[in-house]
């Protein structure tokens, strides 16, 4: 059969399914497009994960040695558990150094 077409009509069959594909490519796209632009705005409206911080005491409770987070080796055994909010206010206002192994520093973002 394909020997009774001329070549203008098997280049015209071979545009139309080119056409087909095209459009199939497009609709690919366009849902993947979509499909991401889903996950973006799941992403942003998530909130950031919760710091879980400790301040160590050391010997002298009244004066705390350091913010670590909470899963910190180098806190010791002298901890108390603190909000995001208080080891932010302890990092920034009360002058008590951050950790320099785990960073919670970082963690808060304080330059």
């Amino acid at each position: 059969m394909s020997e009774n077409l001329s070549r203008l009509e098997r280049l015209r069959i071979v545009r139309e399914w080119q056409v087909y594909q095209l459009g199939r490519t497009d609709r690919t796209i366009a849902e993947l497009e979509q499909q991401e632009a889903a996950a973006a705005r799941t992403a942003r409206t998530l909130p950031p994960p919760e710091l879980e911080a400790c301040i160590a005491t050391g010997r002298r409770p009244a004066h705390p040695d350091a913010v670590h987070t909470s899963d910190c080796g180098m806190a010791g055994k002298r901890t108390r558990p603190m909000s995001r909010d208080q080891a932010l206010r302890a990092i920034t206002e009360d002058g008590i150094p951050p950790c320099p192994y785990c960073r919670p520093d970082t963690d808060l973002g304080v330059l």
